[in-house]
Formats: C-alpha cells, structure tokens, sequence
C-alpha cells in the first residue's frame, strides 16, 4: 500500500498536492500539520505522482514497493514549442532498414521512458515482447504469411483492400512486404481481461514511435503483422505471449537506411467544432 511522506520542515502548505490529487485522497490538516492521505485515501491511491510532481519544494514522495526507485531531474527549460512542432511534422514511416540491429541496451533505453505513458487508471498494465534476433522476425514473418494465404479466398475484408495475390508473390521473390526487412520487432502486450488495456498499448507504442526518432530509430507500425496477431492461432503459438494476455500493438523498429529532409504536406486539416 502507498505512503505519503512529507518532509515537514520544507512542507509550504502550498495545498497544490490537495489540488490536484484526482481522486481527493490527499488533504491538509487544519492544526498546521503537512499534508497527508484521507482515512481510506492510502487504499484508493493509484500512484499517478500528481501530488508528487506538483509540489514546488520537492517536499513530498509517494513511497511504495511496486515503485522503481529511480528519480529524475526536471527539464532545464521547458521545450520551445516551435522545436516540438517541426519535430512532429518530420515524423516518418520507416520502410527501409539498415540491417544491423538496435543494441538492446538502446532499445532498453527507449522502454524507461515509454513506461511513463499513460493507462487507464495508471495501472501501468503494458508489458513489452521484443523479438531482437532479425533471424525471428523473418520466421514470424513467414506465419504472416501463411495467414495472408488463408485469407486470400473468398470476400473478405482484407482481400477487398489488398492486393494478397502480389504480397505473396512478391515474399516468395525474397522480398518482405510484411515488415519490410526490420531488423526488430516491439509488441506492446497487455492482459486482455482489463477494459482499457487494448488502447493502454495504443498509446505506449505511439510514445516509443514518437521517442524513437529522437534517439537515431525509426519505427512503422506493422498493420499486416498486427492483424495477423489478432486472429493466426500459428503466430499466436509462436509470440507464446502469457495467458489472457494479446498483442496490443506491434511495432517494427531499427536504424533508418534513408535520411528525411523535410516534411511533407497533408490533407487539410478536418475539425468540427461545437
């Protein structure tokens, strides 16, 4: 169970804690005492670090077992909001690879950061497969496609979008239409018996696809290998995810071979306003 420890001599009894806690677990005594938890609050506390990130003296900690103990610094400036711009519209779609692999460490790196992306209820439930040996992912590739043949008969939704006939024949030249030659693989995966865990994985894979650029990385989002994860019983086996649990999203992930100048232009912005 969380803790709520106060360092009383550089507590301002500011109350921003108080202001912010989401679910008002957090109050301020009136005997000129610190900040603590209401009589149930400690229980109910999801650990989201509000009150803690709030605090302008640094004068409060949530403590709890489950908690990785690292702290960091705070920004020395606040991002121009002109840099972030220009860096989102630069954000690419990588389809080409060089063919030798992120260290581990690297890839490691980029998850620290990524955990701090939210879930529903900050339960913090995304878990990462990261399948590094490129050896793997062109098996796992295989069983993409031996899915994609399976899905080649008949009207079906996939056959009516995709053209399945030239994706195989163009895997059977030695090419990967699949996931492009990547030399790694990230699967976002979560236990399925939790509501908000599906979109929980959405939004972790979209910060390790927006952080990773930074970082010299370039990702693309598997679609192809995605769905196949969702419905091949074959590839299912092979990722050997644990039980209840599915592949929330799947990312492929190494050095990009191409270098992009400048962004390009989009459709026009669609906003209905109310």
């Amino acid at each position: 169970m969380p803790e709520l420890i106060v360092t009383d001599a550089a507590c301002t009894r500011c109350g921003a804690c108080v202001s912010v806690c989401p679910l008002r677990i957090v109050e301020l005594p009136e005997e000129n005492l610190p900040p603590r938890f209401t009589e149930e609050g400690a229980g109910r506390c999801i650990i989201c670090g509000h009150c803690e990130a709030v605090c302008p003296t640094a004068a409060l900690v949530v403590d709890d077992p489950r908690l990785d103990p690292a702290v960091y610094p705070p920004p020395m400036a606040p991002l121009a909001p002109e840099e972030l711009d220009a860096y989102l519209r630069m954000r690419r779609s990588i389809r080409h690879f060089r063919p030798e692999p992120v260290p581990r460490e690297a890839i490691e790196g980029l998850l620290d950061v990524v955990r701090y992306a939210p879930t529903g209820s900050n339960g913090q439930r995304v878990r990462w497969l990261i399948i590094h040996d490129t050896a793997e992912v062109r098996r796992l590739t295989g069983l993409v496609v031996d899915w994609l043949r399976s899905q080649q008969e008949g009207d079906t939704p996939l056959s009516r979008h995709f053209n399945i006939a030239a994706m195989i024949r163009s895997w059977r030249k030695g090419n990967d239409p699949i996931c492009r030659n990547a030399p790694h693989l990230a699967i976002a995966y979560t236990d399925r018996r939790h509501p908000t865990v599906a979109v929980d994985a959405v939004i972790a894979a979209t910060h390790l696809d927006i952080l990773a650029p930074a970082h010299g990385v370039g990702t693309c989002w598997a679609g192809f290998f995605q769905m196949a994860a969702e419905a091949w019983e074959p590839l299912q086996r092979a990722l050997a995810l644990p039980e209840g649990h599915h592949a929330g999203y799947t990312l492929l992930l190494g050095y990009p071979a191409v270098s992009y100048r400048r962004p390009p232009r989009r459709n026009r912005l669609a906003v209905d306003w109310r």
